[in-house]
């Protein structure tokens, strides 16, 4: 499902960013979302190219079972079981791959959740050890605060944080102190220019 501004706004504001620095915060979500749902359509695209290949080896597998069904010849049965071998061979990569794909996904979504700066995302991962971590049925990685916590500590450089500062007076006013002259006290200067100093 993807993700809308009306719920990255809804997010942040839940999250406390106010309205002030929002519409650049949600402008960055969005592009990083949308640049994560492209790489995942690549990753698809791949994934039924390759599909098609499945379909030629299982039919080659199938013309090879049957010649051997045909002839007892020893020939057909090796041929045959290297078929087959590189059959298993090839499903095995292509689980494999799938699920480094998805752990990949799933790692990459919660680096840029935990704040690491869209510009570091694919450094960490590259360094990271993404297929040791689990995924619940749902595709989300198992322990995901406790490894959040961990990448907020390990990566703390390459998380960005916004930093509110007050305005910067140049000339701030004297402080000069002492008492405060009360209306009356002002009002008994019997020197004009004092008193409207003092005022």
């Amino acid at each position: 499902m993807a993700l809308t501004k009306a719920q990255v706004r809804e997010i942040l504001s839940a999250a406390g960013v106010d309205s002030e620095h929002m519409g650049e915060a949600v402008e960055k979500i969005i592009d990083g979302h949308v640049a994560s749902v492209n790489a995942l359509r690549e990753e698809i695209d791949t994934l039924k190219a390759d599909a098609g290949k499945l379909a030629d080896v299982q039919k080659e597998l199938d013309t090879a079972k049957a010649e051997l069904s045909k002839s007892k010849d020893d020939k057909w049965e090796v041929k045959y079981k290297a078929v087959k071998e590189d059959f298993e061979a090839y499903k095995a990569e292509r689980t494999k791959k799938d699920a480094h794909a998805a752990k990949e996904a799933a790692y990459r979504a919660l680096l840029k959740q935990a704040g690491v700066s869209d510009k570091r995302v694919e450094s960490v991962l590259k360094v990271s050890d993404v297929d040791s971590v689990e995924l619940t049925d749902k595709g989300e990685i198992k322990g995901a605060e406790k490894l959040s916590a961990s990448i907020k500590e390990e990566w703390a450089d390459f998380i960005e944080t916004t930093e509110v500062r007050g305005a910067v007076t140049p000339n701030p006013p004297a402080n000069i102190g002492g008492h405060t002259k009360t209306k009356e006290e002002i009002m008994n200067i019997t020197d004009t220019g004092e008193r409207q100093k003092a005022m």
